[in-house]
């Protein structure tokens, strides 16, 4: 009646200590179900995990996180991605942009407080910079094709979609040795000429994602032996090489400049193997993605049209 707490009778301790037990044994297994189940499905797993908030600053990085079906965590781009990517309507409306390839806005940026900001080979003064301002940045590397399972592995480990990307790195790699084997029958290896700019003349050198498309697709590359990724070649370099096949840009070819000087000149004109790349959107070559096979299809066919029969196989194969 004074308010103290009286000790609980003999048998209410009795119940007490029988309950404990039984709790305690309910709840270790409902942990044990809980963990068979995690570990049976992955994707369990990855739900109970907050999606990393992450900037993307180079078309090629967006759309290997679409391809990875970590489009959700995307929080901003950079203007070129809306720009170049077929998918950017569905994907990215609403995305803010934060920057463009060559540059970064510090202050949306800041706003976003990304978890990751992922660059690419090119962005290393962006790297430096964000580096030294605490932000965390990932420069994946696009030099080669074979640089694009490596990169999607390590977007799955950011993303965590790792089964997914996973599954899409093999079947790139597995689609690249395919490719490689069919262009093997090539009796010939035609030497290729690809125009980033006409005027100036600027071209692909050996340190170019896309000197090593070339060799892919059985061709090789005129200025191959130039260090710089897109160095500039004169028209009397152009004319004593000569080459084969001709890619010109995709905004030249309102220009007519084939009529011109030097391109007058050149046998590949002549015959007909000047090809124009395909409007941005459509242009598969020219971004390290999964959607590069649709590129090394396109251009093996310019390369190598005796072998298009052989071609057309092979991207049924990857495309189912």
């Amino acid at each position: 009646m004074d308010g103290s707490v009286k000790p609980p009778h003999a048998a209410q301790r009795r119940g007490d200590a029988m309950r404990r037990p039984i709790s305690s044994a309910i709840l270790a297994h409902a942990a044990t179900v809980l963990a068979t189940l995690t570990a049976a499905s992955p994707a369990l797993a990855l739900e109970s995990k907050p999606s990393p908030a992450v900037v993307s600053l180079a078309p090629s990085n967006t759309e290997l996180l679409l391809d990875a079906g970590a489009g959700k965590a995307i929080v901003g781009v950079c203007s070129n991605c809306c720009q170049v990517l077929p998918s950017a309507q569905e994907h990215l409306k609403g995305k803010p942009t934060t920057g463009t390839f060559v540059s970064v806005n510090l202050e949306r940026l800041t706003r976003l407080k990304p978890d990751v900001v992922l660059l690419v080979s090119g962005q290393e003064g962006i790297f430096s910079l964000l580096n030294k301002r605490g932000f965390k940045v990932v420069l994946l590397k696009n030099d080669k094709l074979t640089d694009i399972p490596s990169n999607l592995r390590q977007i799955g480990k950011l993303s965590g979609t790792e089964p997914a990307t996973e599954q899409l790195s093999v079947k790139f790699d597995q689609a690249l040795k395919e490719l490689s084997a069919t262009l093997r029958g090539a009796s010939s290896r035609p030497r290729v000429f690809y125009c980033t700019w006409a005027q100036p003349l600027l071209t692909i050198g050996k340190k170019s994602f896309l000197n090593d498309v070339i060799t892919t697709c059985g061709g090789t590359n005129i200025a191959g032996n130039l260090s710089q990724p897109y160095p500039h070649f004169s028209a009397e370099h152009l004319i004593m090489a000569d080459p084969d096949v001709i890619v010109l840009p995709y905004d030249a070819r309102d220009q007519a400049i084939f009529k011109r000087f030097p391109w007058n000149k050149l046998r590949a004109v002549r015959e007909s193997r000047l090809y124009y790349s395909p409007a941005p959107k459509d242009d598969r070559l020219s971004r390290p993605s999964i959607g590069v096979l649709e590129g090394l299809y396109w251009l093996s066919i310019k390369i190598h049209p005796e072998l298009k029969g052989k071609l057309d196989s092979w991207r049924r194969n990857f495309k189912n």
